[in-house]
């Protein structure tokens, strides 16, 4: 099935994702701080074990703004598929789409048959008509 995309639809630009990714682990990082602030304020204010929440968020939140970094911004339906891509087709049965791929793989077979037989027949032409003219002569120079 083939769809059409507006140049409104098309996925940002290398430059615009980059500094959308950036902007994003930035501000992971600053909430990464806030964490280990809140622990130092909260172990100064109460001597508490709470102080470990925040730690641990500290201590996960660099893998997760990672991860999130690197995944970028496209989602499947914003990716185009670039121009004489393979797109695959719905079919509406699946013995419709077995029998043209079997019609396909039986064209591709016969032309092969073909092309052999050609040229197994050029060749037994060749040994026929006894023109070896165009053969390499054998080590040594000799002919």
């Amino acid at each position: 099935m083939k769809t059409s995309h507006s140049i409104t639809a098309l996925p940002e630009s290398p430059e615009q994702d980059r500094a959308h990714r950036l902007s994003r682990y930035v501000w992971q990082m600053a909430v990464r701080v806030v964490c280990f602030v809140a622990a130092v304020l909260v172990w100064t204010a109460w001597h508490t074990w709470l102080v470990v929440i925040p730690i641990i968020l500290a201590g996960v939140i660099p893998w997760v703004a990672v991860i999130l970094a690197n995944a970028g911004n496209r989602t499947e339906s914003r990716v185009v598929a670039p121009a004489g891509a393979i797109t695959l087709y719905d079919a509406d049965d699946v013995r419709i789409r077995e029998e043209q791929e079997a019609a396909r793989a039986q064209a591709y077979r016969d032309e092969q048959d073909r092309l052999r037989h050609e040229a197994q027949h050029d060749q037994d032409e060749w040994q026929r008509s006894g023109d070896h003219t165009n053969v390499w002569p054998p080590r040594g120079g000799r002919r």
